[in-house]
């Protein structure tokens, strides 16, 4: 993984599981009956998932996937804004690693920027180097038909969860509690759509096999 995105991982990695996760693997994994990953956890907790980040699980290393899913398979994994953060080359790696170790019908709820959303103001704090907190260290601002192709290479399928389309239409979907993975910006959650407009959404896609 490029040192810049290991940089951000580990800047925005809380103290959870840090000194005993394969400990807290263990019990989780023999006591859970479905194996749920955040990927880029940070300091977000979800009661009955597993929260991981690059001192935990590298998810370019097949080595790492080994170690944690030999036994228990993937059912689903959660990734809230990290992706915008890692290079190409990684998210690929991380669609193989998860194809690899998944039980059938994995789910793999991502949610980024929306590079489709017709607020300028938005698009500067999110994009690349842009205003907004980490994005300085952002290596896309995806849209919804550029985060498929790069899955849609290893064989997944998308379900467009929330999005913006090309000619500034805005489509959600997404309700707390389905079971898939709970995302905090987005137009239920987001604190600046009180208002029930769209003002700060993500582009948030469901990944099958």
């Amino acid at each position: 993984m490029p040192s810049e995105a290991r940089k951000w991982l580990y800047k925005h990695s809380g103290p959870v599981l840090k000194p005993a996760s394969l400990a807290a693997w263990f019990f989780y994994s023999r006591l859970s009956e479905r194996i749920r990953l955040i990927i880029g956890s940070g300091d977000t907790l979800y009661k009955g998932w597993f929260p991981t980040d690059i001192k935990t699980l590298d998810l370019t290393k097949e080595s790492d996937f080994r170690r944690y899913f030999s036994k228990r398979k993937i059912d689903l994994v959660l990734a809230e804004h990290v992706l915008e953060h890692l290079a190409t080359e990684d998210i690929e790696a991380m669609a193989r690693n998860i194809k690899s170790w998944s039980n059938p019908g994995v789910n793999i709820r991502i949610a980024v920027p929306d590079g489709y959303h017709p607020d300028k103001a938005y698009i500067n704090h999110v994009r690349p180097g842009g205003t907004g907190p980490a994005a300085d260290d952002h290596k896309h601002l995806f849209n919804h038909e550029s985060l498929t192709a790069i899955f849609a290479k290893h064989g997944y399928k998308a379900e467009l969860i929330e999005y913006w389309d090309k000619e500034g239409n805005f489509h959600s979907n997404y309700r707390n509690g389905d079971g898939k993975g709970h995302v905090t910006r987005c137009l239920l959650n987001h604190r600046k759509n009180k208002d029930g407009k769209p003002n700060y959404t993500s582009l948030i896609i469901d990944f099958s096999l």
